[in-house]
């Protein structure tokens, strides 16, 4: 009877913990006063961004289908259309292409910040020109939105920060922190003709950046399960990048007398052994996310986030349902390309396969490679890192207790109604990681909300923004500037 009454009083005392627990989540934050909206035409910069969408700047892997001209057309075209920019700022070209702009504030003694974005846009397949309502570089203004490629990536950024200095000198406003615009030609392709030798470029003449400002997370709408009012996700550090060439070879012969697995079943059987047993999830930096957007989901999640010490396994079953919330819990893995044969009834001598890989922090290529060869157990099959793109180890995390991210936060609520605003690490690759020598404070967020089908024209078809979302960009940059601009840290 003792032990009963034990064991019930224990079950009482470990649920009123738990549900203490969940009690001392976030709550709503205190409001953030609005800011006024500024006096901007939104004819007038539409216009524009349909200008800079029209312009071909494709990224090509390779050099021989290269076209520079769009690039040198665009230098000529923000010259002409950002006048008081093109006087009042120090324009340097890196690397013929990329464009970097020095706003020199009037107290040199403070570090400056850098805004960046990339001119380069993806291709568009031919095969998807059927499916889209305009044409894609037509730079068409319609049904209350700019379309064409580059409408999200990333041609609204760079006419949103040019927009937003344009407007910011023609009212007389004159930073104390020098500002620097940074232009890539190249980010599609991972910017190491572009981005890179900006930072080189500044790494030369001695220059360290307080924080820097690049694309990364969004407001979004609809993607945690169960909270329909939208969130703001900034990034504060990057997955990893890295692609490995699985490679396995086979007797070439007839295919009327096959040995009893052939190069592709080698190739084929590893491939499903990845799959079947991806890299452990963690929550070390999605916790944390969770934790700051708690008021807004349901009790039943806000009880295993609160609790995760004793939920762990069931909230991560909760998340990796959805690719989206998967692909920030775990390092994952894609199966991207495979080539081998040559015809149907010859057995092929080899076979190979690309397998990209985006690496949670924490979790390196070596380890990854470790973890592939014991997964595929398979002497046959041979590993190493593809040359292509060579590969890199997610970025150093930003930290939080700083004037340069408390601000960024705060500017995101004034100038976007008080929006939920997280820490992530922001699970793509951009520009920003070849920063991380001159700068400490890196902040990837895009300041507009998007639908998920409006994310799905990112690299796909029917690209588009809103007028309405594009203005809220550049009133966004207007103030993410001068808060930047005149803070001392």
């Amino acid at each position: 009877m003792n032990i009963a009454l034990f064991a019930l009083a224990l079950i009482i005392f470990l649920i009123a913990y738990m549900l203490f627990r969940t009690s001392r989540l976030s709550k709503f934050p205190q409001p953030a006063a609005p800011v006024d909206k500024p006096d901007i035409d939104q004819k007038i910069v539409s216009t524009h961004l349909a200008e800079l969408i029209r312009f071909r700047s494709i990224s090509t892997e390779s050099s021989a289908g290269f076209d520079p001209q769009p690039f040198l057309d665009i230098h000529r075209w923000i010259d002409n259309t950002y006048p008081l920019l093109t006087k009042n700022l120090e324009k340097t070209c890196i690397n013929q292409y990329s464009l970097l702009y020095v706003w020199k504030g009037s107290d040199l003694k403070l570090t400056p910040v850098l805004f960046n974005a990339h001119l380069d846009v993806v291709p568009v397949e031919e095969s998807t020109l059927p499916e889209w309502k305009v044409e894609p570089f037509g730079g068409v203004i319609r049904e209350g939105c700019i379309w064409g490629r580059g409408a999200i990536d990333m041609k609204s950024h760079a006419t949103g920060l040019l927009e937003a200095v344009e407007a910011l000198i023609r009212s007389g406003y004159q930073p104390k922190r020098t500002i620097y615009l940074a232009f890539g030609h190249d980010e599609e392709i991972m910017g190491f003709n572009g981005t890179k030798k900006i930072v080189e470029h500044l790494k030369n003449r001695g220059v360290q950046l307080a924080a820097l400002l690049d694309e990364g997370g969004l407001i979004s709408i609809g993607m945690l399960p169960g909270v329909q009012d939208p969130f703001a996700l900034v990034g504060i550090s990057e997955k990893g990048y890295m692609t490995l060439q699985l490679s396995a070879a086979g007797s070439p012969g007839h295919a009327s007398q096959p040995g009893r697995q052939t190069a592709v079943g080698i190739l084929a059987r590893a491939i499903a052994l990845m799959d079947d047993h991806p890299l452990p999830a963690r929550l070390d930096y999605f916790l944390p996310t969770l934790e700051k957007l708690a008021y807004m989901l349901p009790f039943r999640m806000q009880f295993l986030i609160a609790n995760a010490w004793l939920f762990r396994g069931l909230l991560i079953k909760n998340l990796e349902k959805s690719p989206q919330m998967n692909a920030l819990i775990r390092t994952t893995h894609a199966a991207t390309m495979i080539h081998g044969g040559i015809k149907d009834n010859v057995l092929p001598a080899s076979v190979t396969a690309k397998i990209n890989f985006r690496l949670l922090p924490g979790d390196s290529m070596d380890a990854v490679i470790a973890y592939e060869k014991k997964v595929i157990g398979d002497p046959r099959v041979e590993i190493k890192v593809d040359e292509a793109n060579g590969g890199w180890e997610a970025s150093p995390v930003s930290p939080l207790d700083t004037p340069a991210y408390r601000s960024l936060e705060l500017v995101t609520r004034q100038v976007f109604d008080n929006v939920a605003v997280a820490p992530f690490v922001f699970p793509a690759a951009t520009d920003s990681h070849h920063y991380q020598p001159i700068c400490a404070n890196i902040f990837k967020f895009s300041p507009f909300a998007l639908t998920l089908d409006e994310q799905h024209g990112m690299h796909g078809i029917n690209e588009r923004i809103q007028q309405k979302t594009f203005m809220g960009m550049i009133a966004f940059y207007m103030r993410i500037m001068r808060v930047w601009g005149d803070a001392e840290f």
